[in-house]
């Protein structure tokens, strides 16, 4: 198969013009962004009714594999059972007590500490083991709730409604990132939870922006070049960008090189590129010619959230004695706690009730999408906006042409490491 010679060619055509490079975009107030009420419609209308990509196949390869989840107040279990991967909420159907605490691990069975209840992998219940229902029990019709599960491109998705938009819709051109940079067959090497003291919006915010590698990521700007960047404008419930690489480097990393082999149907022109992509509302993909970056941002209150972070490397590298992902998990590890005080102290300053939106520049359209896909998705059935921020308008599907940037990925609290093999 001929390898097309940028990603420009593998999608949708790019318009030189839009309506946001004429004024640019203004800030959404302070009610968005530190509001119960609009956090209460984000939680029901975004995460409690669309499809969630959630995890990545290589960390449930194998039966009984299975990782954890906090969404809301609930906790979801996605395990690998006889018949695939499949998600569960995550308590034991007696008394709610929740099943499984770690973020991953693996197991053949489920027990629940509170009363002995014994769940296999495929979610049934396999034993009451001392509570005695058997006269008005039916054991079979108290397994696991399953919650709808799908995998696409090596990513699982969940949905915690039944009326969930359909989800290759909402996908769009994403199908394109996904098969140049092979991210089905990748391996994740190293994730680490950080908690940040946001809300999770403007997490969502600084992933998507390079403005400020100069001033807070000198690692970063050493290596990556912000004024050489642009915004897509892509099909779907996605938005993106891209970022030059430096000329004397081949990697984003803390040695900013890497003799790993590029992935192979990475086009020319993209192999001195980030192209940042993220699945709306919270799963950002950092896409190079030598690894892939997940980054989630979940909400856990309106000024409370946790960050999840991924590095995927193709199967042909991690298989290498000599693999090391060291330098690359050291420049994101460090530019993530950088990126979390940014957005803790953007947060503090505009929980202030007197503060006014901002003008945004031409570079943070993504910004602006971000917001406006948020509105749209929160709007009452009329279309009107319940953030106090004026009408809904154009609910953001992408970003445009050749002027925008995009960005980062940030960072700040403590965090927790699931290492694979040693640090790059």
């Amino acid at each position: 198969m001929t390898r097309a010679s940028s990603m420009f060619d593998l999608i949708s055509d790019q318009g030189e013009e839009r309506p946001y490079f004429e004024t640019g975009g203004i800030g959404r107030s302070h009610g968005f962004y530190t509001g119960e009420e609009q956090y209460r419609l984000e939680m029901s209308r975004i995460y409690g009714r669309r499809w969630l990509p959630v995890d990545h196949v290589s960390r449930l390869k194998d039966k009984g594999a299975y990782t954890t989840l906090n969404i809301g107040t609930g906790s979801v279990l996605i395990i690998h059972g006889d018949d695939g991967i499949q998600a569960y909420h995550n308590y034991c159907r007696h008394r709610g007590y929740k099943l499984v605490e770690e973020a991953t691990g693996k197991r053949q069975s489920l027990v629940c500490l509170y009363h002995c209840w014994v769940y296999d992998r495929n979610g049934k219940l396999k034993s009451l083991n001392g509570t005695y229902f058997d006269h008005f029990f039916e054991k079979e019709k108290n397994g696991l709730l399953p919650v709808r599960t799908e995998i696409r491109f090596g990513v699982v998705f969940i949905a915690l409604s039944d009326d969930a938009p359909d989800l290759d819709a909402s996908l769009g051109e994403f199908g394109e990132f996904a098969r140049v940079y092979e991210l089905a067959d990748l391996e994740c090497a190293e994730a680490k939870d950080y908690p940040v003291a946001s809300n999770w919006k403007l997490v969502a915010h600084n992933v998507n922006e390079s403005l400020h590698f100069p001033t807070a990521h000198k690692d970063l700007h050493r290596i990556t070049d912000f004024d050489d960047a642009g915004t897509y404008d892509l099909k779907g419930d996605i938005v993106g960008a891209w970022q030059g690489i430096r000329n004397a480097y081949n990697s984003v990393s803390m040695t900013g090189r890497s003799g790993r082999t590029p992935m192979e149907l990475v086009p020319e022109a993209d192999r001195q590129k980030i192209n940042w992509i993220t699945i709306l509302p919270n799963l950002l993909f950092g896409f190079t010619a030598d690894y892939v970056m997940m980054q989630w941002v979940w909400p856990e209150s309106p000024g409370t959230c946790f960050v999840r972070h991924f590095w995927l490397f193709h199967p042909s590298e991690t298989a290498k004695s000599d693999f090391s992902h060291e330098a690359v998990f050291a420049l994101w590890d460090k530019a993530n706690y950088e990126d979390w005080e940014m957005c803790e102290r953007t947060h503090r300053g505009l929980s202030n009730p007197l503060w006014t939106p901002g003008q945004l520049s031409l570079d943070e359209e993504v910004v602006s999408q971000i917001d406006s896909w948020v509105v749209a998705e929160t709007a009452d059935a009329d279309g009107t906006d319940t953030t106090e921020a004026g009408p809904v308008k154009n609910g953001a599907s992408g970003a445009n042409g050749s002027n925008g940037s995009n960005g980062s990925n940030g960072a700040n609290g403590a965090g927790t490491s699931e290492t694979g093999k040693a640090a790059e």
